[in-house]
């Protein structure tokens, strides 16, 4: 029995040895995989194809984000999404979530969609009241306060005027007779009060163009005079002491400084909360040289803003460029290069034709008011130069992009938190806005 036992048993064991060493099967793989989108790039409610393996059937099993936002998926087969682009994405990745598994995929550029309407005013003149029913005399000047009321400087009307959120018009300061007398709200006078900023503490400023001035404006709406004795000049000193020139432009920065386009002067000019004026940039020749403090040049300076950094930009009118100063006061030219024209581009390759206002938005780029080709160009931090809205002839036409059209767009402000920016149409004697998502 033992000799018939035995061999039986060596056949079992070396049966059971093979079966162990048998490769195992491959696990499954069901985690999703993106090998490609189409198309790349587009705007609010584009329809994206996402192309790759393990998708699924199932609509409702899955999510897809376009930089961190959700979109709506439409279609779903084994290998294929379709999924349209979520208002204001922006640009990012696209990610695909199933069984909370996320995969990541290319990037998508979101191409914002620009909406512009009519906010206040229609026809010139001067009255108060709701939207189109209030009138302007040349708007030249735009701010917005932490309350989103926004805050005009209605040229030919000599009077700063209110707009709430909701579009209710009124003065807030100014007789509407030229002068120059400081008082509460409509006692105070101006003449020609051309462009308008707001600081920290809610105080506004007003570049009071024929008055060669810097008026403080308090929320309140007590006027005074920061800087400047209402004569045309150009004198570095306190109070009225100083003299400007047709100042143009003011920006205010968080320490309360303000800085102004001296136009006829060719300065740029900062005035202290104490109301001491200097010299800031600029030799007061009429040309394009970048270089620091006073060895640089400008013609005709018209806009200025501040960007989160502190640097200044400027609308270089008669140069027909944007320029940009640093802190320490050095002095280089952002985009065009003094030829006048309408093209974009990057740098020096764009054209402009008279740029008058801007503001720097929250991702440093440059939104540009160029007066003459009635348009409004977008700067890149890139230096890229686009055209957001307008269409080079002058018109007062709402719509998207550049189917819209303005009349000497010439100052601008923007609030963040609705994307929305604010713009004084001098020509249309309007306030327009431009939804950006």
């Amino acid at each position: 029995m033992k000799r018939i036992i035995l061999p039986f048993l060596s056949v079992l064991l070396v049966f059971a040895s093979c079966k162990k060493e048998k490769t195992p099967a491959p696990p499954v793989v069901t985690d999703p995989a993106i090998t490609a989108i189409s198309p790349t790039s587009g705007q609010k409610n584009t329809v994206v194809t996402i192309t790759g393996t393990n998708f699924g059937t199932s609509t409702t099993a899955l999510k897809v984000y376009f930089n961190g936002v959700q979109g709506v998926v439409q279609t779903a087969t084994g290998n294929s999404i379709t999924a349209s682009v979520p208002v204001g994405a922006q640009t990012g990745i696209v990610k695909v979530e199933k069984n909370a598994v996320q995969v990541n995929g290319p990037q998508f550029t979101y191409l914002p969609t620009y909406t512009t309407s009519t906010f206040a005013g229609f026809n010139q003149g001067y009255a108060d009241g709701n939207g189109t029913a209030a009138s302007f005399n040349v708007p030249s000047g735009v701010t917005r306060d932490a309350s989103g009321n926004i805050y005009v400087a209605d040229r030919d009307n000599h009077r700063i005027r209110k707009i709430t959120p909701a579009g209710v018009v009124t003065t807030f300061a100014g007789s509407g007779t030229a002068g120059f007398v400081n008082g509460n709200g409509t006692a105070a006078q101006f003449n020609q009060p051309y462009s308008i900023t707001i600081d920290g503490a809610g105080n506004l400023y007003v570049g009071d163009r024929m008055n060669h001035s810097i008026r403080k404006i308090t929320p309140a709406g007590v006027v005074s005079t920061l800087a400047g004795d209402g004569n045309g000049g150009m004198i570095n000193g306190t109070g009225s002491g100083a003299r400007f020139n047709e100042p143009l432009g003011v920006a205010a920065d968080a320490a309360g400084n303000v800085y102004v386009a001296d136009y006829i002067n060719s300065l740029v000019r900062k005035v202290t909360p104490a109301g001491v004026a200097t010299t800031f940039a600029g030799s007061g020749g009429f040309s394009l040289t970048d270089g620091t403090g006073t060895a640089a040049s400008f013609s005709g300076p018209f806009g200025i803003c501040l960007d989160a950094s502190g640097n200044l930009f400027i609308g270089d009118y008669n140069n027909n460029a944007i320029r940009k100063i640093t802190p320490a006061a050095v002095v280089t030219t952002v985009a065009g290069n003094g030829s006048q024209g309408i093209l974009d581009g990057n740098g020096a390759s764009a054209r402009f034709n008279r740029p008058a206002g801007l503001i720097a938005d929250a991702s440093g780029n440059l939104i540009v008011c160029d007066a003459f080709n009635n348009t409004i160009r977008k700067i890149s931090n890139s230096g890229e130069v686009v055209t957001i809205a307008g269409g080079v002839s002058s018109g007062g036409s709402d719509g998207t992009g550049t189917s819209s059209s303005f009349f000497t767009p010439i100052a601008l402000c923007a609030d963040v938190s609705t994307n929305t920016i604010y713009i004084a149409d001098f020509n249309n004697n309007r306030i327009r806005k431009i939804i950006v998502d």
